[in-house]
């Protein structure tokens, strides 16, 4: 409980942090533009629109719009800003106006001036191209946008991973049952509910591919406090918490099997139209074959036993070895655990 309390502090943390850099950034820079020098003025500014916006960010606001599409989000986040983003201004430009001798008949005149609302509108403007990075942050992936930037991945390389594939159970009852506009509905809904738990346990959403979820560590952060066993439990306790919400709009409580391995991949970016930073080795196919076992097992959770051997399992984990299996595809048994 504590970790997770720490966690999301720390998230929080970081999107202030991150908000506040970037405006006090731009508003250091904004000033010099405008007087060729710089004083603290533009980064105060900038710090104070910054932590309002994050603080907008973190309230029901960034939470409504999080179930919109990527325009629609915009659009809704800038009318909301548009007016909160005149406070700060305001407020800061009132003060240092009175700390420079102003007088208040002066402050009503900027207000009234033409170069308040170019200033606001040109801030606005910066604040939605803000917005939409993060947007498409959200859509790639924090770590995969800087990799992209970075050109981490532009010449292929050897890494070593934890991969989990995570499948919905009677998927296709499921979506005969509720028809496809609302299994899509189901889909999307149980997808957002993941969030959390994934971003709590350091994991990288890899994939959809249809009703699963591929996730992946790389292995040191996949093992440290058995991150990539954790996801899985927490991610059944937030869909365990949502259950009524479940229950009534699509008459369906949502549960899971996985499969769990590593190894070595190569990682590289592909494509030229349309890039993609892509895994290629067995690791992949042989995760997707042990969570194929699942069904023919009876249990919602199985790793390889070398995964299992390096990890430190959890005090609630009972490991049950269930021996070498003969996978489809494989020349070789590889050894399961069933983790309980």
């Amino acid at each position: 409980m504590f970790r997770n309390v720490r966690r999301r502090t720390i998230l929080r943390l970081q999107l202030f942090g991150w908000f506040a850099l970037t405006y006090s950034t731009i508003g250091f820079v904004w000033e010099y533009i405008e007087t060729n020098h710089s004083t603290l003025d533009g980064i105060s500014v900038g710090l104070a629109v910054g932590i309002t916006l994050a603080a907008v960010e973190e309230s029901k606001v960034g939470s409504f719009t999080r179930t919109m599409s990527v325009g629609k989000a915009i659009l809704v986040k800038s009318l909301v800003y548009m007016v909160v983003l005149a406070v700060p201004i305001t407020i800061v430009g009132f003060i240092g106006g009175l700390m420079q001798g102003a007088t208040l008949q002066d402050f009503a005149d900027w207000i009234l001036s033409a170069e308040f609302p170019i200033k606001l509108a040109l801030i606005y403007l910066i604040h939605v191209l803000v917005v939409f990075v993060r947007h498409i942050s959200r859509l790639l992936g924090p770590r995969t946008l800087l990799r992209y930037i970075s050109g981490k991945y532009h010449r292929p390389r050897v890494e070593r991973r934890i991969f989990m594939f995570l499948d919905l159970k009677s998927s296709t009852m499921l979506a005969e049952t509720l028809g496809s506009e609302k299994y899509f509905s189901f889909l999307n809904t149980v997808f957002r509910d993941f969030s959390e738990p994934i971003l709590e346990r350091d994991a990288e959403i890899y994939q959809y591919i249809g009703d699963e979820v591929v996730l992946t560590w790389p292995v040191e952060r996949g093992l440290h406090d058995a991150n990539c066993i954790r996801v899985f439990i927490e991610i059944l306790a937030e869909i365990h918490n949502r259950r009524e919400y479940y229950q009534t709009q699509f008459g369906h409580v949502p549960e899971f099997k996985a499969g769990l391995h590593y190894g070595d991949v190569i990682t590289a970016e592909i494509g030229d139209l349309k890039k993609e930073i892509v895994y290629n080795g067995d690791v992949l196919n042989t995760t997707a074959r042990i969570q194929s076992m699942c069904n023919h097992f009876g249990q919602r959770l199985i790793a390889s036993d070398a995964l299992v051997s390096v990890l430190d399992l959890p005090e609630f984990i009972q490991p049950n070895p269930l021996g070498d299996v003969e996978l489809r595809g494989k020349a070789e048994p590889i050894g399961l655990v069933a983790l309980a």
